[in-house]
Parts: C-alpha cells; structure tokens; sequence
C-alpha cells in the first residue's frame, strides 16, 4: 500500500498544497504593504555617498560617477533604490542591469523584473561561472529566451540565501500560509460586509403571506420606522408577529481576530517593529524610548538590507574608477540621531579628547565649515601632560594640529 505523499492526500483534500502568491497578491494585505513600504522608503531616502580609503581614513570622492547619484537618465537615486528593496523584500533577490559605454564606463543602472531573470552556471573558456538567462513564456504559455548575461553585466542582490541555491528565499514564498491566511480574512470580510446579504433583524409573521402581502409589510414598515427622525422608535407589532435582531455569530466574528493576529506575523516576517505599521495591540519590546526604538529598528531591520547593496554598489565602483579603495557609503547615522542637547554633549565629549574637530562636529549637524583657521585642529584638555625623562613637560593649550 502506497503511503500518503502530501498534505492532500492525508486530510482528503483537492486544495493545492503549496499556494502560489504573487508579489501583487500579497501587497493587497495592508501589512504587507506598510512592511515593504517602510523598508523602501526609509533605505531608498538615506543619503549616499562614494568614498575613497586612504590608509585608517576615508576621504569623500569630490565628483563621483553620475550613476552613483543618478542610476539612469530617466530614473533619480531614490526610486531606483525604491526599487531595487521592494523586489529585495518581495521576491528575496534583486537584479540590476549594468549598461557601459564604448570605453566600459557604467552609464546607466536598471532594475530588471525578477520574473524574467533565471540564474544558473555554464562552462565559459574552461570555467564554471553564473551566467543570467532572460526569458518570458509567449501567449501559448512556450518559454522564450530573450538573452544571455554574464555576471559583468549583472548585479545580483540576494535577501535570505541558502546554501547551493542561486537565489536568495522569498518571504512570500516562504511564508505564504501566513500572507494567504491574511488575504482571505480580507477578502472574507469584504464578501461579508460588501455583499451586505445578512439582514439587520426579521420580523416573523406566522401563517403564509402573499408577495403583494410581504412588500406592503416592509413598506409599511419603513414608512413607520425608517428616516433620521424615525430612528429608535417604540415598533407595534400585531397579529403575532414577532421582531429578531440579527447578531453575527463567534464564527462569523473570528475573522476580525484573525486579521489583527496577522500585523504582528507579517510585521516579524519582514523583521518590523508592529508599532511602525500602526499596530497598538501590544507593548513593543524594541526599546523603552523612541530613540531606542529608532536605534534597534536602524540595527536590526534596516542595516542588513543597507549592507547588502553597499557591498554590490562598491564592487561596481572600485571597477568602474579602477580603484580597489573606492566605496559608497549609505548615511544610516541620519535614521538614529539623538536629541539636540544628546548630541551636543556627545560632541563636547569628542571635542574635548581630541576624538573630532570643530569642522568634523559642523559637518554632522550640517554646517558650513569654520573660518577662522581653527576648525580642522584638533583639541586637547590644557590638564594633560606629557611625562618625560626630566620631569612633566606641561602641553601648551593651544591647537594641536591635526
């Protein structure tokens, strides 16, 4: 006897086994809409920058490649990087199609639809190496191969990888109990409340009545009852009839719990704190203050996905300029500042041992320079002193050059 293979099989059931959400399906859940968009938006709107390290330090690229701030003539910094997160948190891989001129140079940056990307290896010159096939299916469902791309021509960003895999798990895909329960909650309750079949209450008139009886009766009844004036007024009943409100029943009522059970599910499978997407239902365990919450939303939830593309942008810098010592560098700090009188005492603090400058501390809170000749010395306490062979040489109070 052949054993049971699928969850169909044992519970006696033609559903499929293994649903199949598209990334549009699954944005129609609000949750999962507030999720993505917060992520996006947040990474897609932090400042970004290339840099060039020299030594322990880094020095800012005065004049950067113009698709280092604008990916592509037709598209801005931040809706490509809205983009390229949004394929990111719902598919887990991203694509973006590096266009060079004559001389090599990048000139352009596209995000291609994930659908039409299929990675896989092939043999090139005695190598083994990743190679991006473009394909689409035609109107008869027969695939049809668009090109091939090597890995010079593609970025490929991965979210959650497996070991052996290509690509990187797609939270729907992987969680698409969790988002398919949540749509068919809303969509239960929009059938529910938008079909508007279950009636207020009924009045129960014993004996038969004829379709003429019935219509003068609820006329009648309207008439009586319905109207801003009319409302909650004494009903006479007569000739036995009876009056029933309608209540909606703990199973019909489910739904609703169902559904704020779904915002914390979808907001820990994006890895969201549920109070940003508006969900009150609980205490947040992500901090006991707002900049604590900030800072462990910085951390937690948005540097990973922060890393991941500044790893791939600086890869296609340092070839570009032809500078292994060439990356771009998102400004997360901006997300997790404190308050005014929190920074300030930070920068004392720096100030005062020598840790930053005055025009590094102006740079922070985005001021021009000092010119006064002093703001790129660095400070030193007048209580220090250097100990030598011959006793203590006290330090001058003045600047100590950077």
């Amino acid at each position: 006897m052949r054993e049971a293979t699928s969850a169909a099989e044992v519970f006696g059931t033609d559903a499929d086994p293994e649903p199949v959400l598209t990334p549009e399906d699954a944005l129609a859940v609000s949750a999962v809409y507030a999720c993505v968009r917060l992520l996006s938006d947040t990474i897609a709107t932090l400042p970004l920058d290339a840099f060039l390290r020299v030594g322990t330090r880094r020095r800012e690229i005065a004049a950067p490649p113009a698709w280092v701030r604008k990916p592509n003539p037709d598209m801005g910094r931040i809706a490509f990087l809205g983009m390229v997160m949004t394929s990111l948190l719902l598919t887990g891989n991203a694509y973006i199609l590096v266009s060079r001129d004559r001389a090599g140079r990048v000139v352009a940056l596209d995000v291609i639809p994930t659908h039409l990307v299929h990675p896989r290896y092939a043999r090139v010159a005695g190598r083994r190496v990743i190679v991006y096939e473009l394909s689409t299916t035609d109107e008869d469902g027969i695939p049809q191969v668009l090109g091939v791309l090597g890995s010079r021509d593609v970025l490929h960003l991965r979210g959650l990888p497996l070991a052996g895999s290509l690509t990187g798990v797609s939270p729907i895909r992987a969680a698409a109990v969790t988002v398919g329960l949540a749509l068919n909650a809303q969509d239960y309750g929009y059938e529910f409340f938008g079909g508007g079949a279950l009636p207020g209450a009924v009045v129960s008139v014993p004996g038969t009545m004829t379709a003429a009886g019935l219509k003068a009766a609820r006329a009648t009844w309207r008439t009586i009852h319905g109207g801003r004036g009319n409302r909650h007024g004494l009903a006479v009943l007569t000739e036995g009839a009876t009056f029933n409100k309608i209540s909606i029943s703990p199973d019909e009522a489910q739904f609703l719990e169902t559904r704020a059970f779904q915002v914390p599910e979808i907001a820990r499978l994006f890895g969201v704190p549920p109070h940003l997407i508006a969900d009150a239902s609980g205490s947040t365990s992500w901090g006991s203050g707002l900049a604590e919450q900030d800072l462990a939303f910085a951390k937690h939830s948005v540097r990973p996905w922060v890393e991941r593309i500044e790893e791939a942008l600086s890869e296609l810098l340092a070839a570009d300029l032809g500078q292994p010592n060439a990356f771009v560098k998102f400004g997360l700090d901006a997300m997790a500042r404190a308050s005014v009188k929190d920074r300030y005492e930070a920068y004392r603090v720096a100030l005062n041992n020598g840790m930053l400058t005055r025009n590094e501390v102006r740079a922070l809170e985005d001021l021009s320079p000092d010119t006064t000749g002093y703001g790129d010395h660095f400070l030193l306490p007048s209580s220090l002193a250097l100990v030598g062979a011959d006793g203590v040489t006290s330090l001058a109070a003045s600047p100590v050059s950077a």
